[in-house]
This record gives C-alpha cells, sequence and structure tokens, in this order.
C-alpha cells in the first residue's frame, strides 16, 4: 500500500460530522425498518437478478451482462448520445454463469466471467473493431465467483474466489490474451465474491473471510511476478459476523474505503482506513440496502449506490470527504431488481442495472446532479 496519508483533517470530518439526509430518506428508513421487524432480525429482500458491469472504454460508457442462456452481451454508446449498441460476445452456451466484469486495459475492452464446469473465462476486442477473442485463463473446477477484472497501467489483473475457499491472483503482463496466476490466500479464507481495486500502487482486495468477518489483502504493484504468493499481505477488517454481502471497494484520496452489507441490519457497513495501516474505522452508510452496494471514487469523495429495501434505485455521496451523506432517489418504488454497477465518465456519474421486468436500464448524472434514465434493452433476457 502506499505511505500514509496527509489528509487526516478529512477523515476526522469523515468521522465526527452528523449524518444529514432528506426527509423522504428518513421516511424509507421507517417504513423499511418496521418491514424488517415484521419479517424477523436481519431479514433481507432477495435480489434475482446479478450486476451488470460498466465501465468507460475510449470515452463511451459501455456494460457487459450475462443472458438467460448464460451468454454475454455488450452494449456501448457514443458519448453524448441515447442511442445503444449491442454486440453479441460469444454464442457460445453456459459461458457465463456469473455477474460478468469488464475493464479498458490499454487501448482493449476486456470482460470476464466465470463459465461452465467453474472454469474462468476472459473476452477481449481493440476499441473501435468488431468481434471477440475468447480466452480460456483457468480451466474445469478452479473458479468459484464471479470474478473482478481491472487495469493495473497497462496490463490487466483479475480475482476470483479458487477451490477450497480459496482466493486467486491473474495478471496478463501483455496482451489480455496470456495469462499468469497464483493463489493469494489459502483455502477457508473467501467466502463472497471479492472486490478490487488498483489503489496508488498497490492491489487491494476485500472479500468475506471466515464466521462472516471481513477480510482485506494487498499487495505492491508488480510483487506477485518477483515474490510469488508471498507478496500478499492480509488483515481482518471487521471480525466474525461482520459480514453480510458482496463487499465493494474504493480508493478516496489517501485511504480505501469498504462498503458492506449489515447481517443484522439493513444499514450498510462502511469501513476506510489510510493507506500503509491496518486501523479500520467503522461506520455506516445511511441507507437502508436490497443487496450488495456499488461504489466508484471522485474527486475527493465517494458515491455508494444501492437497490433499497423498496426496490428504488439510490446514489449515495460523502460529500468531499465531509462525513455528511447526501442521497439522491433516482428511482421509485418496485423499479430495480439487481446489484447497481457505477463508474464515472468524466464528472458524470453512470450508472447500470436491470430493472423489475428484467430490463437493462441506465442512468447519467447532469453537472447540476440530476439523473436521466435510458433503456438499454428492453429485451428482458437477463439470467
Amino acid at each position: 500500500m502506499k505511505p500514509f496519508g496527509t489528509d487526516l483533517a478529512r477523515r476526522k470530518l469523515r468521522v465526527a460530522a452528523p449524518v444529514t439526509r432528506k426527509l423522504a430518506i428518513v421516511a424509507t428508513v421507517c417504513l423499511a425498518a418496521a418491514a424488517a421487524l415484521l419479517a424477523g432480525p436481519g431479514a433481507r429482500a432477495a435480489v434475482v437478478l446479478p450486476a451488470p458491469a460498466i465501465t468507460v472504454a475510449d470515452g463511451n460508457s459501455v456494460i457487459a451482462t450475462a443472458t438467460d442462456t448464460f451468454g454475454l452481451n455488450f452494449y456501448w454508446n457514443q458519448y453524448g448520445t441515447d442511442t445503444w449498441h449491442t454486440e453479441q460476445v460469444t454464442t457460445s452456451q453456459k459461458i457465463a454463469e456469473s455477474a460478468p466484469s469488464v475493464a479498458q486495459v490499454g487501448n482493449d475492452v476486456v470482460i470476464a466471467a466465470r463459465g461452465a464446469d467453474n472454469s474462468l473465462w476472459v473476452f477481449w476486442q481493440v476499441n473501435g473493431t468488431s468481434g471477440w477473442n475468447p480466452v480460456l485463463v483457468n480451466g474445469p473446477n478452479t473458479t468459484f465467483s464471479a470474478p473482478v477484472i481491472a487495469a493495473d497501467g497497462s496490463a490487466a489483473i483479475m480475482t476470483a474466489a479458487g477451490p477450497g475457499n480459496s482466493l486467486d491472483f491473474y495478471w496478463a503482463p501483455g496482451s489480455p490474451a496470456g495469462w499468469l496466476g497464483q493463489t493469494a490466500a489459502t483455502a477457508s479464507t473467501t467466502y463472497s465474491d471479492p472486490a478490487m481495486t488498483v489503489n496508488d500502487g498497490s492491489v487491494n482486495i476485500a472479500v468475506e473471510g471466515p464466521n462472516n468477518s471481513l477480510d482485506f489483502y494487498w499487495a505492491q504493484n508488480g510483487t506477485w511476478a518477483t515474490q510469488g504468493p508471498a507478496a500478499w499481505v492480509g488483515e481482518v477488517v471487521a471480525g466474525a459476523g461482520s459480514d453480510g454481502n458482496d463487499p465493494a471497494i474504493a480508493p478516496t484520496g489517501s485511504a480505501v474505503d469498504i462498503v458492506v452489507g449489515a447481517p443484522n441490519s439493513l444499514m450498510p457497513n462502511f469501513y476506510w482506513a489510510y493507506n500503509g495501516t491496518t486501523q479500520w474505522v467503522p461506520g455506516r452508510v445511511p441507507e437502508f440496502d436490497r443487496a450488495a452496494s456499488a461504489v466508484v471514487p471522485y474527486p475527493g469523495a465517494l458515491h455508494v449506490v444501492n437497490v433499497d429495501s423498496f426496490g428504488a434505485l439510490q446514489s449515495l455521496s460523502d460529500a468531499n470527504g465531509t462525513g455528511v451523506w447526501t442521497s439522491t432517489d433516482i428511482t421509485g418504488f418496485n423499479t430495480e431488481q439487481s446489484v447497481p454497477a457505477v463508474t464515472m465518465n468524466g464528472s458524470s456519474e453512470n450508472i447500470a442495472v436491470f430493472d423489475s421486468l428484467g430490463n437493462l436500464d441506465f442512468y447519467w448524472a447532469d453537472g447540476g446532479g440530476t439523473f436521466h434514465g435510458e433503456t438499454v434493452d428492453a429485451s428482458g433476457d437477463a439470467l
């Protein structure tokens, strides 16, 4: 991890500042709390659809999704337009048995997914071209979660749960056609889809650990190639009973933030630590969530996006590190059903989510923070 940070005042404010929220959100919390009491302790609504994946490639928003035939679809639009283009990544069946992950790496768009018999697949395409190149990264019975792929400079990196609840890490030092791999954490360490980010000179991974703990692993860039599995350092963010679903992770300033569901509460847990330290500060995101959240940093701060207990899409922001959370209602009740995906395209927050009919929707925020919605795919053929 990078050296100890210098934004102590920002982090003190985050801990000490009161939470302010809109009246509509307060009402939602009260209603959801009553619903949770009726349903029993720690009750959480089920989410039917896996998350889409979203990123920005060559300046345009792009989305990858699994289909109801376990295939992969890819969508892109020209920045500033509402016209979406669709590509079928592969015609093979049962090639995407998990939510996909997508990233731009150099001049390539790269999609990862768990395939048939718990294999690991990557598909890549040069920006501006047609046709997708398939790569079998690891064979049957090697991959037991949705993978996460990201760019580390000009190289692609990827992580996923491996055999025996281990944590595997992969990297492609040149083209995304060639992959190397290693075990970042041994058996009986990983019980969720991992979350991964590149954090100013290091790779950071968060997972649910044994007994619903929240665990964190990091390695300095490139050390996995020279030191092997010994490059990975693990630490416990929060102990047993603290992790209720797949975590989300993002760097902000000289720190790293993790958002994860709480087993005994509908409010997600929020943890942060300065880079280079092992002291994690706990908190809560002041919104009731249906399942896992998505997170993305923006200059000096963090957006947290989730579908709340009533099926409404929400975006919460820690405004410039003040510790004061603000919330925006993007859609109404019972409109969305999947875990959302979020990215930043310049200064605009971009979100992809499956709605209650299985259609793929896209929302973007203008300069004033108002969200606008578009239907990307109305076929309802999501997994």
